[in-house]
């Protein structure tokens, strides 16, 4: 997300039905004024400290809040940072090494809290993601005292100063960071109540809402239903209120029953993706095809190798792998919804050149540089992939080519998609080479070159990087200390060709989404970092088809492969 955490491809999970009602929430006039939803797979987490995918995220920012937000507007103008919660952007001292907010007044925490938001709320929120398994407590490392807590999982953090009376929220640093507004405006820094448990509140109730909705039930082998929070009330226009009364997402739809819903008028947004038997009746429906959104994302699915273990610990095998495939096929096997490219950083990232190193397939280069290597062709390689199609098709697209290039002992094992990170990631595991994708947190370079290619991100459970790899670490570290927005952003672009070189990964696309939006459903807003805006939708019959400038994917400059898709 988009903002997004590693995204696999969707897989069906199926954990002990929850069901949390706080009353009934205050309806609308209206007949069935009800934005109708379907998904494969349910989100990770309905607790904003633990989830890290863009489905939980996609849901959180109609419910929850944070110090700062987005513009709720689509484009490029919708990664403009402004305040939320807070009355204003920080006041910065120090060498920008402190920050002071002030938080507005009247904003409300729904039930079972029922009470004003304040800034020691603000203080809980981050020492919870410290002392609880939350995937993004490494982005809070900055903050002074922070790694101290989340090692003892004791005591209270330094380095954040909450004052209720003067309505204050002062975080101290150790070192400037470019970032860390971003960090932010992330749903890890969504507010909770003093008090929230230290668990995942989405198996055991929900933390109390501050946006216009409000978790009220949730089956995640079944659906997930969002009413209207009765304590909301507007602030700002970045924070507005939502127009329908509810949202409800089925969960456990396959692709193809999602789009016969969806024509049967049974579903407004099917959020599994079309199916590749289906796309080419919708792109040629007279009906349908007006109401495909094209969307583009911050998003790049890739091939990960696993540098610590052999054969992928050669250089010149990960680059042969990278001439071995043929990323306009992955694409189409992926469901051709993406540009093929070779380049980490996507279009709309800071940062990006357009250089693909890998711009088409060529197997004379790969094999040529497999027999340099000097790599075992008798070593055992298993290509991890998740159970859900189009998966296994592209993980056994790239077992054959690893057997044109030499490789005699291949295999592919294909696992759930909610065990997917926890398997491959495992030290124990020593897994060699797989399929992920990752979607931006925030639209900034560093969130794809330093989460993803950082060795400090390299942990024994389940790391950012999964390619395990170290050979630009201090470059990193140096553009992370740039503060300069241009400087940053021409730093990523060339560490982006010094890794493309150095091949821990073979990246495939970059994203273009395809979501069908249904013929009632108005004012739809894409928006950059959160997706489809369910707060902006109606239900009204007002849906309108796409306009013209949506008719045509975007290409990839720099590319012989320009068309396809990726595998999300």
């Amino acid at each position: 997300m988009n903002r997004a955490r590693l995204i696999t491809i969707a897989g069906i999970v199926v954990f002990a039905t929850v069901l949390i009602a706080f009353g009934p929430a205050p309806e609308k006039p209206g007949h069935d004024n009800v934005l109708r939803l379907a998904a494969t797979s349910p989100p990770d987490s309905l607790d904003s400290a633990v989830s890290y995918m863009a489905a939980s995220w996609n849901l959180q920012v109609n419910v929850y809040n944070g110090l700062l937000t987005y513009k709720k507007v689509a484009g490029h103008d919708g990664n403009t940072l402004v305040p939320d919660i807070a009355e204003a952007m920080p006041v910065m001292s120090d060498g920008g090494k402190t920050l002071t907010f002030h938080l507005r007044k009247g904003v409300m925490f729904g039930p079972p809290a029922k009470r004003e938001v304040l800034p020691s709320d603000f203080k809980y929120t981050f020492e919870r993601n410290a002392k609880i398994p939350s995937q993004g407590s490494f982005y809070y490392s900055v903050v002074n005292g922070f790694d101290q807590v989340a090692k003892t999982k004791k005591g209270s953090i330094s380095g954040i100063d909450a004052d209720d009376q003067a309505r204050t929220l002062v975080f101290h640093l150790s070192r400037p960071d470019a970032t860390f507004l971003n960090v932010l405006a992330m749903p890890f820094s969504f507010v909770v109540p003093k008090g929230l448990p230290l668990k995942d509140m989405s198996q055991d109730g929900f933390s109390s809402a501050t946006g216009p909705y409000m978790f009220t039930e949730y089956d995640p082998s079944r659906r997930i239903v969002m009413k209207r929070n009765p304590s909301f009330k507007e602030w700002t226009k970045d924070s507005p209120d939502g127009h329908v009364d509810e949202i409800q997402m089925q969960l456990g739809v396959s692709q193809d029953n999602a789009i016969t819903l969806f024509t049967q008028d049974k579903v407004d947004v099917p959020l599994t993706g079309i199916p590749t038997s289906k796309l080419p009746w919708i792109m040629n429906s007279k009906e349908w095809r007006p109401y495909l959104h094209l969307e583009e994302t911050t998003r790049t699915p890739y091939i990960w190798m696993n540098n610590t273990t052999k054969p992928f610990d050669n250089v010149k095998v990960r680059q042969a792998v990278n001439w071995a495939i043929n990323r306009r096929a992955l694409v189409k096997l992926g469901g051709g919804t993406g540009v093929p490219s070779s380049t980490i950083l996507p279009p709309a990232m800071p940062g990006y050149t357009g250089k693909n190193l890998y711009p088409k397939q060529d197997l004379a280069k790969a094999k040529q540089l497999m027999q340099e290597s000097g790599a075992d062709m008798n070593q055992e390689i298993t290509i991890w992939c998740t159970s859900v199609a189009p998966s296994p098709d592209m993980a056994s697209y790239l077992q054959a080519q690893l057997k044109s290039v030499g490789f005699t002992k291949t295999r592919t094992r294909c696992v759930d998609s909610s065990a997917y990170y926890q398997v491959t990631g495992a030290v124990a595991t020593h897994a060699q080479i797989g399929f992920a994708s990752w979607g931006a947190d925030f639209p900034e370079g560093s969130n794809f070159i330093d989460v993803l290619f950082n060795g400090k991100y390299i942990n024994p459970v389940q790391p950012n990087n999964m390619a395990r790899y170290r050979g630009k670490d201090k470059e990193i570290d140096a553009a992370n200390l740039l503060m300069d927005f241009d400087a940053r952003a021409k730093a990523w672009g060339q560490l982006d060709e010094e890794i493309q070189a150095d091949a821990p990964w073979a990246a495939l696309s970059h994203g273009i989404a395809r979501e069908l939006v249904g013929k009632r459903v108005g004012d739809y807003v894409y928006h950059p970092v959160y997706e489809m805006l369910y707060m902006k939708a109606t239900v009204d019959g007002s849906g309108t088809p796409n306009d013209k400038e949506h008719e045509h994917e975007p290409k990839m400059p720099g590319s012989d492969d320009d068309k396809g898709g990726d595998d999300s």
